[in-house]
């Protein structure tokens, strides 16, 4: 006896998505959790499963002792925020666990937090993996990290076996699909640790396991450095520009005491019948950017928009996404990728059916600066990214170029300075937008070339660091998942070696 279950196709051709029905035994319908969904039969899942049985190794389920320490997750909880950060701890949700660069501007406030609080901070060396929304996506926590309080909407696993190796297969394709596989859930999916538990993890020879865990620990060591030079790099920019670092207490609302804002206390403005500039929107008169400018204002060099200084500020057209298999089209790189550690399902598009293709291609140096949605998030190209196309929710903005100088307008559009500033000027009732104009009248001081080039450098050095972080992280990935799918019968014969380099 059979049961038929039907699922919905990845399309690999830009065509319309396609039914495909899928048979299966009928008594895995009755074993472990009595699924009836389809997408918990779907071939994806089924090869991937296959290709861990066929790879000629050894395997053990996640939850073995020989693989994890323990695997857990947290209860849900109220969060209470305080105002003061000597009160609390910073939060960071699942998607700014993702970060390449996590920040919080929220404290869990200590009096308030739910028990066992010490449970919500990460230890350098575990698995972190989102277990809401979209679900399965793994990073592998650091130093920058513990200092966190972290959601409960992500799954902790402490790693026996090398954590860089068990991140790796986690984050492959073959971990990917037997995650999505246990999913639940209809509006919001949800992955539980005994969905984790049970999934088959494959013992390559310990010495393979190492070289790939040193080869994620590269990764990794290069997105601290990335991140160590941005911090260097903001810093030199706040002392050569004599401003302070910018913040929420030096904005002046009506009524507001020296001391630090309360969330409750309301926010309240005046605004001058001529400074109106025919807009009616509340968010364009908010005196957070004109505090900004005032505060700049009061710096070493005299302020200058960025239109004056640019080359070219642009953003690409509309066009219609064709997306294709990966080997017939240019990698796309989406606004949300820019403050991502690394671009999550990657599309590509089509090559000969992408209008103004042209237009959309990222050239090495451009600074990017998101337009649409979630807007102001900024990043420099590097050279690892030439060849790639971008989003035409994503503006260019091309200057100092081959200096450097870039990385200096890069640093100010990073910080509170520059945010603000882009942010006043969003239009939009359901989606957020800013145009050219809006991106050329952001003032910046005017500082001396010499200190472009020195604060310039650090941010492109940083960008590029990360993208090679990125190439080593896929290619140990690659490696892995090459070994699993292609050598299973050289392993059966015992003769696998470690890699020289993966």
């Amino acid at each position: 006896m059979r049961a038929t279950a039907v699922a919905l196709a990845e399309r690999e051709w830009a065509v319309k998505p396609k039914v495909r029905s899928l048979s299966v035994a009928a008594h895995w319908l009755t074993e472990g959790d009595c699924r009836l969904d389809a997408t918990f039969y779907g071939d994806e899942a089924i090869a991937a499963r296959r290709v861990v049985d066929e790879s000629g190794f050894e395997y053990r389920s996640i939850g073995d002792r020989a693989v994890t320490r323990e695997i857990f997750n947290l209860n849900r909880f109220r969060r209470i925020y305080t105002a003061d950060p000597t009160k609390g701890w910073p939060y960071l949700s699942a998607s700014e666990v993702m970060m390449f660069r996590p920040k919080s501007d929220r404290w869990i406030a200590r009096d308030e937090a739910p028990d066992h609080a010490d449970r919500h901070f990460a230890k350098e060396g575990w698995l972190l993996v989102t277990s809401s929304g979209v679900v399965g996506r793994c990073i592998l926590a650091t130093k920058r990290i513990e200092r966190f309080f972290l959601t409960h909407d992500l799954l902790r696993i402490v790693p026996t076996l090398p954590a860089g190796y068990l991140y790796a297969y986690l984050s492959s394709s073959i971990g990917q699909a037997l995650m999505a596989k246990e999913q639940y859930g209809m509006t919001v999916t949800h992955l539980e640790p005994h969905h984790v538990a049970r999934l088959p993890v494959p013992l390559l020879p310990e010495q393979v396991q190492r070289k790939i865990h040193e080869e994620i620990n590269r990764a990794y060591g290069l997105r601290d450095e990335a991140n160590q030079l941005l911090d260097q790099a903001d810093e030199l920019l706040h002392r050569e520009l004599g401003l302070a670092a910018f913040d929420e207490s030096q904005v002046p609302y009506i009524g507001r005491a020296n001391s630090a804002p309360s969330p409750r206390k309301l926010k309240a403005f005046a605004v001058k019948a001529s400074e109106l500039a025919g807009r009616l929107d509340v968010s364009f008169h908010l005196p957070t950017a004109k505090a900004c400018i005032a505060q700049m204002g009061k710096g070493k060099y005299p302020l200058i928009p960025l239109g004056d200084i640019a080359s070219r500020i642009f953003i690409p057209p509309r066009f219609k996404r064709i997306y294709v298999a990966r080997e017939h089209g240019i990698p796309f790189l989406r606004p949300s990728d820019i403050t991502m550690m690394k671009p999550c399902d990657l599309k590509y598009l089509s090559r000969g059916a992408t209008d103004a293709l042209e237009q959309l291609m990222l050239r090495v140096g451009d600074i990017m600066v998101t337009t649409d949605g979630t807007v102001g998030r900024t990043g420099v190209v590097p050279k690892q990214l030439e060849g790639w196309s971008g989003s035409n929710n994503i503006a260019r903005i091309v200057y100092g170029v081959e200096d450097n100088r870039n990385g200096y307008v890069a640093a100010l559009l990073m910080t509170s300075y520059g945010f603000h500033q882009l942010t006043r000027e969003i239009y939009g009732a359901v989606v957020d937008h800013l145009e050219e104009e809006h991106i050329a009248a952001v003032l910046l001081p005017d500082a001396p070339l010499g200190t472009q080039r020195t604060i310039g450098t650090q941010v492109v050095q940083a960008f590029e660091k990360k993208e090679q972080a990125n190439e080593i992280e896929n290619k140990a990935i690659a490696w892995l998942e090459n070994t699993l799918r292609h050598r299973g019968p050289i392993a059966r014969q015992g003769n696998v070696d470690a890699p020289e380099k993966c």
